[in-house]
């Protein structure tokens, strides 16, 4: 006859086994895993790993939600954290490429010799060195009175820029090129800012086609670089009175829609593809509850995300799942769709199932069962690991795969 101590441990051994059977999800609801180390050979095609204005570094950096990738050029490296921004990046290198190739022509030089060297040179600088032009104390001062301002300075070289055309210049050659005139990239500013500050004294074309740019938007089919919704020569300041007004349409009290307008984080073509793409949600209840995590965005990375996060619900809406409202679920929301279904729209680009993965997808599932739902879908922009795709299939999550038109 066994010993009572082997005869416990075949009892627990049969218990755990017979637990695990009869309670598969319970059993595997402690297990996590690490965000991953990932190779951007794996994830990239070969057109965007490299060109002639841009490399990007094998190693990947993934925090479970987004990859953080490094992308050298001649002119320096950069850190885009998503793939969305990694090839808007591409874009701009190549378009900056293309605009220092204007750069370097004749009709410049003309130009800058009929306005007159000495006051091109002075006005140039101000232009496109005007922080270098203050002191310290200049600089501080200059802050503060921005600050007292209730809107934002008129783009970045304030009514200086815009009286001399300046501002103008540079807000039509960045829509010449396909870029954002006010992006974070300091190459792309760099050589948009000297092509601006030349230009605006005389009139030369500054077109030039961008190298790389027809092999990029064949290999990502437009999916990540598509024609912006946002005309980007316009004037911010009418950008800004447009989203205003766009918002309290949609019950956004003044105080919010002035909250969200004078987040920096926001660039105002960022900004206003936020509110178009909260516009584009028409019917669609308690958007305010959108705006306000956006007002919340405390860096440039999480205002992106935001934005793509907007675009993607009312891409989702408009193509497959009828929204009905938003409500709120902790400091995330969720959507509930028409249907009485449950929704989440992540713009991601690799989901794996870390702790904190877990933890967030438990209390979205316990909403879900608040809310009585009939279906809970999650959609995602990227990629999701196997053992994330494992778990939320075995809480009875839909996981959707959408590679949509995002910058």
């Amino acid at each position: 006859m066994p010993s009572p101590r082997r005869l416990f441990a075949a009892v627990s051994i049969l218990a755990s086994l017979l637990a695990i059977a009869l309670f598969p999800a319970a059993g595997l609801c402690q297990q996590t895993e690490a965000a991953p180390a990932l190779s951007a050979k794996a994830l990239l095609p070969a057109a965007a790993l490299s060109g002639p204005n841009h490399r990007v570094d094998d190693k990947v950096i993934n925090d479970g939600y987004m990859n953080t990738y490094i992308l050298h050029s001649p002119k320096g490296d950069l850190k885009a954290e998503s793939t969305a921004l990694l090839y808007a990046r591409i874009q701009e290198l190549n378009a900056a490429a293309a605009m220092d190739d204007v750069n370097k022509g004749t009709e410049i030089g003309k130009s800058v010799a009929q306005a007159g060297v000495g006051a091109v040179t002075g006005a140039v600088n101000l232009l496109v060195h005007p922080v270098d032009s203050l002191s310290g104390v200049g600089r501080s001062f200059s802050r503060a009175q921005a600050s007292l301002k209730e809107e934002r300075p008129r783009d970045d070289q304030g009514a200086v820029g815009e009286m001399l055309g300046y501002n103008k210049a540079k807000r039509l050659y960045a829509k010449s090129y396909g870029v954002d005139p006010y992006s974070k990239n300091p190459i792309l500013q760099a050589s948009l800012k000297r092509l601006a500050g030349a230009g605006f004294f005389g009139s030369f074309a500054a077109t030039a086609a961008i190298p790389g740019g027809a092999a990029l938007a064949a290999i990502t089919n437009g999916s990540f670089t598509p024609q912006s919704p946002v005309d980007v020569s316009t004037p911010p300041e009418d950008l800004f009175t447009a989203n205003r007004e766009r918002l309290k349409s949609m019950g956004a009290t003044t105080d919010m829609a002035d909250l969200f307008v004078e987040n920096p984080h926001f660039d105002p073509i960022e900004q206003t593809r936020l509110v178009l793409a909260l516009d584009r949600l028409h019917g669609v209840g308690n958007r305010p509850l959108f705006l306000k995590l956006a007002i919340l965005a405390d860096n440039d990375d999480l205002a992106f995300f935001r934005m793509r996060m907007a675009e993607l619900y009312a891409n989702v809406n408009a193509a497959t799942d009828r929204i009905a409202r938003f409500i709120p679920v902790g400091k995330f929301l969720a959507a509930v769709t028409e249907d009485n279904g449950f929704l989440i729209a992540f713009p991601l680009d690799y989901l794996a199932w870390t702790p904190t993965m877990a933890d967030i997808a438990g209390h979205f599932g316990d909403a879900a069962k608040a809310q009585k739902a009939k279906a809970k879908k999650l959609v995602i922009s990227g990629e999701v690991s196997p053992l994330a795709a494992t778990k939320l299939k075995a809480a009875g999550w839909t996981v959707v795969q959408l590679r949509e038109g995002l910058r």
